[in-house]
């Protein structure tokens, strides 16, 4: 990694942690998704997986609400990567500034799809395994997706809403400044 994306990834990696503990009263509503997948969009997967896991280091560390032991954290690190793969993937398949330009509710769309896609992925992912840590059977799977369910919408709905107006900002802000960082 180059020193400014080694920048970036420590930049991005305290405003992911900070806001994390400023929204903590607001459960399942976090920056955190749309950061990381700015990253992979901005800076590449090696940027946003870097961040996925200082971030959930950090924040799965040292939480006033408790811990997130071993194995849980690394659950939770690689679940966060689908993010930083999804804005990667983003950036690549999806010529985003002509969109933008041409039809930028086609891409407010498109970015509320993607977060409600990994959204679910992440949700299903982290919650099956931890029903498979803590009753190490199918049935504590089945059990703890389902009652996992009213936060996943939460979840699901402020990431939609975070993913259609907030992403595509500062997608067009960051992309379209005239600095020294060199996007990937």
């Amino acid at each position: 990694m180059r020193t400014n994306t080694i920048a970036a990834v420590s930049i991005i990696t305290a405003i992911i942690v900070s806001s994390n503990y400023v929204l903590m009263g607001f459960p399942q509503i976090k920056l955190m998704d749309s950061m990381v997948f700015l990253t992979g969009y901005l800076f590449g997967v090696r940027a946003a997986v870097s961040v996925s896991i200082l971030s959930w280091l950090v924040y799965g560390s040292i939480n006033p609400l408790g811990t997130a032991g071993f194995p849980l954290i690394v659950v939770l690190m690689i679940g966060e990567m689908v993010y930083g793969i999804a804005g990667y993937l983003f950036r690549k398949y999806y010529n985003m500034q002509s969109k933008l330009k041409k039809n930028p509710i086609e891409m407010t769309i498109m970015l509320g799809c993607i977060s409600v896609i990994c959204t679910f992925v992440y949700d299903i992912w982290t919650n099956a395994i931890e029903g498979l840590i803590i009753f190490q059977n199918v049935d504590g799977i089945i059990l703890r997706i389902i009652t996992g369910i009213p936060f996943s919408i939460i979840h699901q709905l402020a990431n939609a809403v975070i993913f259609c107006f907030l992403v595509p900002v500062f997608i067009y802000m960051l992309t379209n400044l005239k600095t020294e960082i060199e996007f990937e």
